[in-house]
């Protein structure tokens, strides 16, 4: 697990409560963080127009979120990856 894209928990549920297009769901130490891009440039280069939800799907040890999963959801389906060390997908979380 340790191989796997982390951040400090604390850090990430601070950004999120300061950011509205993200929410997170919790069910043990099973972390979803949900990201929908509403904001107006990125509107035009969502598919046929419609909201796209990505989700994260992570694990809570010791203090630090691990992610495992990511998923979109659009118009045109649903798409995941597993997720692997240093994933060019999670870059976003060293901007935190």
């Amino acid at each position: 697990m340790d191989k796997l894209p982390s951040i400090n928990a604390q850090k990430l549920y601070d950004y999120i409560s300061g950011n509205n297009s993200y929410w997170l769901e919790r069910d043990g130490d099973t972390v979803e963080v949900h990201f929908s891009p509403e904001f107006p440039e990125a509107m035009s280069h969502l598919p046929d127009g419609k909201s796209v939800e990505h989700i994260m799907y992570g694990k809570e040890k010791n203090g630090m979120i691990f992610f495992y999963r990511f998923t979109t959801l659009s118009s045109f389906g649903e798409t995941s990856s597993e997720l692997i060390e240093d994933d060019p997908i999670m870059e976003w979380l060293k901007y935190i």
